[in-house]
């Protein structure tokens, strides 16, 4: 069975260059590593920010391998947030890698004591890597499922290297916050041959969290215990996702669930319901540690051994250190 699977995954892939690598990567906790969301969350936290991101999907069948390393601090002389992340992605055990360098910036505009505006802008390079030789192709398969021959495909260049922009918008206030961002506005050409060409499509992002407290801390915004509520919505091309998730914090400890998929949207007959989401964190001393595991709601179950991502993240120079509205940042 997994033979069969690892044959699908690569035929999936290497027919399909201008569907599946047209789309970009996903984390299961894109609220411990919000720059991957938009560059409006560069300084959110009040102050400085390191983090690194680490996922393996689909672990079982050789699936993708994506790391994320992040700097970000907030300047309140200039009310300006800075950001630079490094994120790589191995595609199909190694056949396709991307490594992407961002640099973000946003302004903080205060709208009223406590609600404020955030437009920011990402400059972006990319250089992306294909490796043929890993890869299994239709005119290689027989009609029983075993591998003959040579492929007939050759690439026409096996790296490029190219610039992107993206731009966001935020409003957050004490408990809340929401936007939106728009990515891969220069629309490049991501193909590998001359023809035909492959345009990458311009990514969306939806989001919105509210923190609810249960018990009062010591900051005037300080919640003992709370429970944050938070939505994405992804949209690039002719995909489209959601992530819903529930987190529950006391102090320094973080257990959540989530969920990612569009239930009862089945475009051409396949299910839109991805996965499961489990995660649990705590966080000490500015430091903070989450993990989460992915549980297989879609045909994969029995085959793909779930997804597990790890995010280690340090927060420094808070202007406000008893502020903790919300543990996912």
């Amino acid at each position: 069975m997994k033979t069969k699977l690892y044959i699908l995954v690569a035929v999936l892939i290497t027919v399909g260059f201008g569907t599946v690598f047209s789309q970009d990567y996903l984390l299961s906790q894109p609220w411990s590593a919000t720059t991957y969301i938009a560059p409006s969350f560069a300084g959110f936290t009040g102050g400085g920010r390191v983090f690194a991101t680490y996922r393996n999907q689909w672990s079982s069948i050789k699936g993708s391998q994506t790391g994320l390393v992040n700097y970000d601090q907030y300047f309140y002389k200039i009310q300006s947030s800075f950001g630079a992340n490094l994120n790589y992605t191995s595609y199909a055990a190694g056949m396709l890698s991307q490594l992407q360098f961002n640099l973000q910036y946003n302004y903080n505009v205060k709208m009223t004591r406590d609600w404020f505006f955030r437009p920011g802008l990402q400059l972006s390079v990319f250089h992306r890597t294909l490796d043929p030789s890993k890869a299994t192709f239709v005119d290689q398969i027989a009609v029983d499922g075993s591998i003959i021959g040579a492929t007939q495909f050759k690439p026409t260049i096996t790296n490029l290297t190219r610039f992107d922009a993206a731009v966001s918008i935020m409003f957050n206030g004490p408990y809340f916050f929401g936007g939106v961002s728009v990515d891969h506005l220069l629309g490049n050409n991501i193909s590998f041959t001359d023809m035909p060409e492959t345009k990458q499509h311009i990514k969306m992002n939806v989001f919105a969290a509210g923190m609810i407290p249960v018990t009062q801390g010591y900051g005037k915004y300080d919640a003992r215990d709370n429970v944050t509520i938070a939505a994405l919505y992804q949209w690039q091309g002719q995909y489209h996702q959601i992530d819903i998730d529930a987190m529950y914090s006391r102090r320094y400890f973080m257990i959540g669930l989530g969920y990612r998929g569009i239930p009862f949207y089945s475009p051409d007959g396949l299910t839109s319901t991805d996965a499961l989401k489990i995660m649990i964190g705590g966080s000490y001393y500015g430091f903070t540690l989450s993990y989460s595991y992915d549980v297989s709601l879609s045909s994969l179950v029995n085959v793909s051994g779930g997804s597990h991502e790890i995010v280690l993240s340090y927060r420094f120079m808070e202007y406000k250190p008893n502020d903790r509205r919300f543990f996912c940042y």
